[in-house]
């Protein structure tokens, strides 16, 4: 990870901490969130399990999570979907 990333990452998490989002865990299509987990939990089970959302999600506690699941920063589950719908949005207009 070069030192831009770095910073940008950091910037992010303490962007998290100041605005209280926890991770909010969707199946694939977004259908239905499956459970929620506090920051530090879910930054350190997912940095452990290598990206793996589902075997994350497990080892924070929340069982039936099926391969392909999401998960998604927010204060809310709301919040979530409504950045992420925005953050597509964007991606695709963007000349």
């Amino acid at each position: 990870m070069g030192r831009h990333d770095r910073r940008r990452s950091e910037r992010q998490r303490k962007r998290r901490r100041r605005l209280n989002e926890r991770a909010f865990i969707f199946e694939g299509d977004f259908s239905r969130c499956l459970g929620m987990v506090d920051r530090e939990s879910w930054e350190f089970a997912v940095s452990m399990c290598g990206g793996n959302v589902a075997e994350a999600a497990r080892q924070c506690g929340i069982d039936g999570v099926p391969e392909g699941a999401k998960a998604l920063w927010g204060a809310s589950k709301e919040a979530a979907l409504q950045t992420y719908r925005a953050w597509q949005h964007r991606k695709r207009t963007k000349p």
